[in-house]
């Protein structure tokens, strides 16, 4: 990701390797949020090359390289469970009204669908712990059997947490659409509970942590239901996209970090780690609420 300017606007250039995303898959990224800007929704929008294209690729020694720029969004990055209860509910309204957007979106170039995403399909090739892999077949086929009706599944951002968020006076832009996916509704708040709530390495009282996340989910939601609606029944499936979400993040630092090396990470990473598995291999709870129930 590089800042620079254009005719004196700022703009974000993200450059990537083929093997992450191919141009087809950015290209159906794109049509999403541009599809929703049209829609009035504000998001940081792709911009074109000279040539007139929305993605260019280079070639260089036998590599591919995808390359995309957008509108720089203004805003500082949002610190965990710390923001506004009205910034909170305008994520959830965000979310809520890109959902309702998504039923309605017949797209061109078409995303992959959840159970595709290379953190679900390359688990068991980074992760070599026989429990976590049951664990993961487990939650994905409970979640095999729950129902795609339009009201329940579409087209979504699949990382709206803080990383992906950015608070301009209590406005929030949501940025980076590159994980975005076929997938349930509750799945996408599932994953914004679980980066708004912190591990108990950063809060190790268990009711301070409920209290965290009832906070953020209860504003999130009342903005949520002013664009988009939710039955009970699919409100309950969040803990199990929780831990669809655990397993992926276990994945993601199998693959991605020096598990040799352990020892040597910070504290955080390696109470966090520990702390995700040790809730799938021992089915504890990631929060403990019930979030069907938790707005009563």
């Amino acid at each position: 990701m590089f800042l620079g300017k254009r005719d004196s606007i700022e703009v974000i250039l993200r450059i990537a390797h083929s093997s992450h995303r191919g141009k087809d898959m950015t290209l159906a990224e794109i049509e999403f949020i541009s599809y929703l800007a049209d829609s009035g929704m504000t998001v940081s929008k792709a911009l074109l090359s000279n040539q007139g294209e929305y993605v260019e690729v280079i070639e260089h020694d036998e590599n591919s390289f995808v390359v995309t720029a957008f509108e720089f969004a203004p805003g500082r990055r949002a610190e965990i469970c710390v923001e506004s209860d009205i910034f909170y509910e305008r994520i959830g309204r965000f979310t809520g009204k890109m959902h309702k957007l998504s039923k309605q979106f017949s797209p061109i170039q078409k995303r992959y669908d959840w159970n595709d995403n290379p953190a679900i399909t390359e688990f068991q090739k980074y992760v070599p712990y026989e429990m976590l892999q049951k664990k993961l077949e487990l939650y994905l086929s409970q979640i095999q059997s729950l129902s795609r009706d339009s009201d329940l599944f579409g087209l979504i951002h699949g990382d709206i947490s803080p990383g992906n968020y950015l608070n301009h006076e209590d406005h929030p832009s949501i940025i980076d659409f590159d994980q975005c996916e076929y997938s349930w509704f509750a799945s996408e708040i599932a994953t914004s509970i679980f980066h708004e709530t912190p591990i108990p390495f950063i809060i190790a009282d268990v009711n301070t942590r409920k209290a965290i996340a009832k906070r953020f989910f209860s504003n999130f939601f009342q903005g949520y239901t002013k664009e988009n609606t939710l039955s009970r029944s699919s409100l309950e499936t969040i803990p199990l996209f929780i831990n669809l979400r655990q397993a992926i993040v276990i994945g993601l630092k199998y693959r991605s970090l020096d598990m040799g090396n352990f020892v040597n990470w910070n504290d955080y990473s390696k109470e966090a780690l520990t702390f995700n598995i040790n809730n799938l291999i021992n089915d504890i709870p990631f929060i403990g609420l019930g979030f069907h129930k938790s707005l009563m």
